[in-house]
């Protein structure tokens, strides 16, 4: 990000606070509506921080439960990428990756060969197999005669 926006950003965020500490009245209004319209969009919670309350709230089991699958959905991704050559990270869709730039698509570096090996060289030598099958079968006596 570079300063400019970020400084606009900022001023922003200063100018909002100026309005919202101003005494009250007529200026403030618009303020005070936004911030009741926020409150009530998010019912079953006191402030934004708040964690949801009474049955909606998840155990800490869940919680445990969902970041274990995450952080495992995350390696899969990850182990395939390299075993397809691409970028982890991105996959080379991230024109400004900070790992690979935006070139990282599948094949743009070599795999990972004990990742390749154990997801994809798995798939080829299925589809090998079906396709090595097939012209079997189109030379089967009882099929050209049909």
């Amino acid at each position: 990000m570079s300063a400019t926006p970020k400084s606009n950003f900022n001023n922003v965020i200063a100018a909002l606070q100026l309005l919202g500490s101003a005494p009250g009245g007529a200026e403030n209004e618009p303020v005070r509506r936004a911030l009741e319209t926020l409150g009530a969009a998010s019912p079953g919670r006191s402030e934004p921080e708040a964690p949801l309350s009474g049955s909606d709230r998840p155990t800490w089991t869940a919680f445990r439960r969902i970041e274990r699958e995450n952080r495992l959905l995350i390696d899969h991704a990850e182990m395939l990428a390299c075993a397809l050559g691409a970028c982890p990270n991105c996959w080379g869709t991230i024109p400004d990756c900070e790992d690979c730039g935006g070139i990282g698509k599948p094949g743009a570096f070599g795999p990972d060969r004990a990742c390749f090996d154990h997801y994809v060289l798995p798939v080829i030598t299925r589809v090998m197999g079906c396709q090595a099958d097939s012209p079997k079968d189109d030379q089967d006596p009882a099929r050209m005669s049909a």
